[in-house]
This record gives structure tokens, sequence and C-alpha cells, in this order.
């Protein structure tokens, strides 16, 4: 008796992985076959408020949905907004328990038939309380508005890059201009385009201050801007190169400099 009741608490206790691929907000609408509208509560309602909440999901390889949370921040960049009320996020976690699917197929090499995998995503449902406003009714019937405009962007454009400044001082050694840092690099490993990027369409810049030692290895690295599921790959490669040594004054220093990786479908 005692042995079963551990076993299940156990298990109970075991936090499920999440799926290794991740896919967009719009990608996720294309595959729905089935959505049905929360049901708020009339204490909800009685709010009068506007906003929306972002709902974390799995995508099963059957379609079907599990894992089904509310959080603060999407993958994407979505935010949830006015959200705080638990009856209003138990509405919505129990209508997207009800969403079904197409599996979403994730093809080895062009023109297989693709096999289905298990994906994740972050959906949101905007919600509008408010009496004075006749949007109300159609917003909270959208099932599932853009995350973020700059999601549907992503598709086909890249997100938006702030320029490199040279003067850029992080680890408070001297600085080295990217132009000259280059051409002193010895070895490059480039980075890897992660599967989950490619299949959201994600592509832009990546910046980083490298701290370079005294023989030329890579001593530290810290991320400037870049999307977040791009900036572990750039740092996974860049961790790796190696630069021929930096003389000041006729002795090896150690320097920091600007780094651009640039990640293009």
């Amino acid at each position: 008796m005692c042995f079963s009741l551990c076993v299940a608490s156990a298990g109970a206790q075991q936090q499920r992985r999440p799926p290794e691929i991740v896919i967009s907000q719009r990608t996720a609408e294309t595959l729905s076959l089935t959505k049905v509208e929360p049901d708020y509560p009339d204490a909800v309602r009685s709010t009068e408020i506007a906003g929306q909440i972002v709902i974390a999901f799995t995508i099963g390889r059957d379609g079907s949905v599990s894992d089904v949370r509310p959080l603060e921040s999407g993958v994407f960049g979505c935010q949830s907004r006015n959200s705080d009320n638990p009856e209003l996020r138990q509405a919505a976690i129990a209508a997207v328990k009800q969403w079904k699917f197409r599996p979403f197929l994730l093809h080895q090499q062009p023109g297989d038939a693709g096999e289905p995998v298990e994906v994740g995503t972050a959906v949101a449902l905007p919600f509008d309380f408010r009496r004075s406003t006749g949007a109300a009714s159609a917003s909270a019937r959208a099932g599932m508005a853009p995350c973020n405009p700059r999601e549907g962007a992503a598709a086909t454009t890249e997100f938006a890059q702030p320029k490199v400044d040279p003067s850029r001082r992080v680890f408070g050694a001297p600085v080295i201009e990217p132009s000259r840092a280059e051409e002193m690099l010895a070895h490059r490993v480039e980075a890897t385009y992660p599967q989950m990027a490619r299949i959201a369409r994600i592509q832009g810049n990546v910046i980083l201050q490298v701290l370079i030692d005294k023989q030329g290895h890579v001593a530290n690295i810290k991320p400037i801007s870049g999307h977040p599921i791009l900036i572990q790959a750039a740092l996974d490669a860049v961790k790796q190169w190696e630069y021929k040594p930096f003389l000041l004054n006729g002795e090896p220093a150690q320097v920091e400099t600007a780094v651009v990786v640039k990640f293009r479908m």
C-alpha cells in the first residue's frame, strides 16, 4: 500500500520535459481545427477591463492539447495584460484544453511526407469586458489574436537591429574596432541556425561583446542584442573562435570587441 502511494506521488511530482520544437502563434493558427471560446463567469465580466492572457500549451503528435498553462510572457514576445484574476485564467485554460489541431509535420528533407512531432506554442487570448466599447464582443470572440505585431513581420522580414557601438566597453579592457578584430580572426566557427527559428522563420543579427585574452582565446562573452532563440546559437559558435594575439605597446594584451552574428533564411 505504501509502495503504490509512494510511486504515485513520485510520478505526480515529475515535470514533463517541454517540446524541443516551439512554433509561433501564426503557425499554430494554420494547424487549428477546433477552437472553443472561453466561458468567462459573470464575476469576471463585471470587472469591465480589457487585456489579453497568454496561454502556453503543447500540441501532441495527434494534434491534441496538453500541458496548458498561463504565462506572463510568451516565447515570441507577447505579454499578458490585466490577466491576474484566477477565474479568468481558469476559464481560458479550460477553453484551450478543448482545442484540436492538425499534427505538425517535421520534414527532414524537401519532398518527404513529414513526421508528426510534438511542438510547444503560446497564444494570446484577448478579452474586453468594457461596456463602453462596441468592439468588446468581437475582440473576445477572436479566439487567437496576434501576440505581437513583430511576430507576423518575422515571417518575411528581419527584426530591427541596433547599430554596433565600436566604443562600447563591457569588460574594462581596451576596445578594438570590430573590423580590426575580424582581421585578427584565426579560427571561425559558423553558428548553427536553430531548428525552431527556421520553423518560425526568425532571422536577424545577434550582437555580442567579446573579451579576448592575451593568447587570443575568447575569455568571456556578453549578449548585447538579438532574438532570444538566436542568441544561444551565436554564443555557442563565437566561444570557439580564436584570434591572433593583440599587441599593445609591443606586448600581448587582453582586449574586447563587438561581434555581429547574422542569421538569414
